[in-house]
């Protein structure tokens, strides 16, 4: 899968052609507003160490997110996910740590402990999330950021 140049890259080249990319959306670039993760998250049994892993997660990777990707305020949504998934594994890690890989079920059998469900649900949204956002290293080779020169001002860009 081939991430599509955006299309300042393609006029700062040269290869702007209107009847192949005039089609795709151009977001203005913004500022990533980290959402209120009590709105996210809720309250409930350890929902407060989560809130507070969302929100290391969102400190750590929306910087690098802003200025690798131009990712917008509109496109927060994936990071948010991104974030909330990621919390959300740890806090089923922490319940596996706690009581082990296997638990004791109905008629004292030992069966497979339930937060091993939930890793798996969550890894696999990670794994989805890291490639839209280019946060896995295969899908960072992939993206392709341009500086703009000194010619180049961001007035223009959107147009």
């Amino acid at each position: 899968m081939t991430l599509a140049k955006p299309i300042d890259q393609h006029k700062r080249e040269g290869t702007y052609r209107p009847d192949r990319h005039s089609d795709r959306l151009a977001l203005s670039p913004s500022d990533l507003t980290e959402p209120d993760w009590s709105t996210v998250i809720g309250d409930g049994p350890g929902a407060d160490k989560v809130k507070a892993d969302a929100s290391d997660i969102w400190s750590r990777i929306v910087p690098a997110l802003s200025a690798a990707t131009r990712i917008t305020d509109a496109q927060r949504e994936v990071v948010v996910s991104f974030c909330t998934a990621q919390a959300r594994m740890w806090e089923a890690e922490r319940f596996i740590s706690r009581d082990g890989l296997l638990v004791v079920g109905a008629n004292n059998v030992l069966v497979k402990n339930p937060a091993t469900t939930v890793v798996n649900t969550y890894a696999g949204i990670l794994r989805a999330a890291r490639v839209e956002l280019g946060l896995s290293p295969s899908a960072a080779a992939r993206i392709t950021v341009t500086a703009l020169s000194e010619d180049d001002g961001m007035d223009d860009v959107w147009d």
